[in-house]
């Protein structure tokens, strides 16, 4: 069995008379209007291509701890050399 696709022409419709003009035309066979540069209108709510990452930033310094915004599990001994924290 074989998939065939129905024959679809797509035409493209003046936003000045609404008039249906051919998919290659640039202006309105009818009233001359500028045509929209595809025959298919945006997708409402489709989002835009996915912004493209920027260059990466230099990488941060051996040896600095980075310091974490995680709470400290209860009973845990505090790392050597840090501050200890104050008792609530």
């Amino acid at each position: 069995m074989c998939f065939r696709p129905a024959a679809v022409e797509i035409k493209k419709t003046c936003p000045e008379c609404g008039a249906e003009n051919e998919p290659t035309a640039s202006t309105c066979e009818q009233c001359g209007a500028e045509l929209p540069a595809s025959a298919f209108p945006p997708a409402p709510g489709a989002p835009g291509a996915p912004s493209v990452p920027g260059k990466p930033g230099a990488p941060s310094a051996p040896g600095v701890p980075v310091m974490s915004s995680a709470p400290k599990a209860p009973g845990a001994p505090s790392a050597p050399g840090a501050p200890g924290t104050p008792e609530a």
